[in-house]
């Protein structure tokens, strides 16, 4: 008989883990809510920022590719948390020390402590304690929790942050905001530690006795569905790391104050996951997610279209409006895709290798696309973010068409399973 909810227990590790993903990727990822802040603080430039984020996808990729297979033969759960303390530490080093040299060292070791292990573990996480039928309902969950996890975090960062210009200057209030992450990421830890405790993995027909191995690693890679899944992951990935730059858009083109730019930013980058659970439920009802993420890609493709003929005369709340409606469908089909797996056909007991594999390749825009956004607004001004969104908009085309690739195969192995 099919299990037909999450539990209590389950939804609270799922809850956990969402909120300690946030608590992890918030501070890696802080100039999409505190770009200008973290300039001036370091010293830094557009180019310079990008670079460091370069430096942090070049650990994505390798770190990913190697903790996927890693993840497998350790105890996940036990890796999310350790990852999780690591992160806390750096923060801390961020907070006391900020520079544009420590940053580079900083962000190339936060490649180790928020990707390795912990990127495929937390991946891993969501379809490894519920049956299969429920993994479109239990990704949906964890994305939910982590819109909360972002949103309480940046939110509250964005508090600290206009209390603490007033009475000690944008630079040290920018250190202050670092401590604030580095608080949620220990807490966060904590709390892992403590609901992990009360959920087991549901084993399936061939998980205890078939173990995954080195030699099936090539399996895994020859799987096609696998692969569409990872283009389908990059262009919307590549597509939320456009909607970052919605902050200093807004205070380049429409000269929009700090701190409600950041507001913006926090709802443009992680106010779509509060829809999670219902496209997750739509997911696990319509049996094909791919199907569902056409859909995610034409309409975003709409989207930045009006967005790029967009002049400085238009109205703020319309811009806003639609900027806002860009960036929650853009983070709410990032998620939905890592509801995908089973139609990839890739097996339960090689996920590990799988997500790091995913998270690798289909997270790897930041090797290159920050430098690449940074160089064009340094060199181009303005003209920049039309080129960011011409190129968005391409590759969005790119991932639609995988999808619907993906979703002609899974329906023709579907039907032939029926019959």
């Amino acid at each position: 008989m099919k299990k037909k909810g999450l539990g209590g227990w389950v939804t609270g590790a799922l809850m956990i883990a969402g909120i300690c993903y946030a608590a992890s990727y918030s501070l890696p990822y802080i100039k999409g809510i505190f770009y200008d802040p973290m300039m001036k603080a370091t010293g830094a430039t557009n180019t310079q920022l990008g670079l460091i984020m370069s430096v942090y996808g070049f650990g994505n990729v390798i770190f990913n590719l190697i903790g996927g297979f890693v993840t497998d033969k350790l105890d996940y759960k036990k890796c999310i948390i350790v990852s999780l303390l690591g992160t806390t530490a750096l923060s801390v080093w961020l907070a006391l020390a900020p520079s544009v040299i420590n940053m580079y060292i900083i962000w190339g070791l936060f490649g180790v402590t928020t990707f390795f292990v912990f990127n495929p573990s937390i991946f891993k996480l969501p379809r490894m304690i519920v049956p299969e039928h429920l993994v479109g309902e239990s990704v949906g969950m964890f994305s939910f929790a982590q819109s909360i996890g972002y949103m309480v975090i940046n939110f509250t960062s964005l508090y600290v942050y206009n209390l603490s210009e007033k009475s000690v200057g944008q630079v040290p209030a920018f250190s202050t905001v670092v401590w604030v992450y580095a608080g949620f990421t220990f807490v966060s830890a904590l709390g892992c530690i403590f609901i992990f405790r009360k959920v087991e993995d549901v084993n399936t027909e061939g998980d205890e006795n078939e173990k995954f191995t080195f030699s099936q690693l090539a399996l895994v890679m020859k799987e096609p569905g696998l692969w569409m899944m990872i283009i389908c992951g990059f262009c919307m990935f590549s597509t939320m790391a456009t909607t970052s730059y919605f902050v200093p858009y807004f205070n380049d083109v429409f000269g929009v104050a700090v701190t409600f730019s950041g507001v913006l930013g926090v709802l443009n980058l992680y106010g779509g996951r509060l829809f999670s659970p219902i496209l997750g439920k739509i997911a696990t009802k319509t049996k094909y997610v791919s199907r569902m993420v056409i859909f995610g890609t034409s309409a975003l493709i709409v989207f930045l279209i009006c967005i790029l003929l967009f002049s400085a005369k238009v109205p703020l709340g319309v811009l806003v409006a639609v900027s806002l409606i860009t960036g929650i469908v853009c983070t709410l089909f990032t998620n939905i895709c890592l509801a995908l797996p089973p139609e990839t056909n890739v097996a339960r007991q090689a996920s590990g290798t799988a997500m790091g594999l995913y998270a690798a390749l289909a997270y790897s825009p930041d090797l290159f696309q920050h430098s690449l956004f940074g160089f064009w607004l340094d060199h181009y001004g303005n003209r920049g973010y039309v080129f960011m969104f011409i190129y968005t908009i391409i590759l969005l085309a790119v991932g639609g068409t995988s999808a619907a690739v993906l979703y002609r195969r899974s329906k023709k192995a579907r039907l032939f399973e029926e019959n």
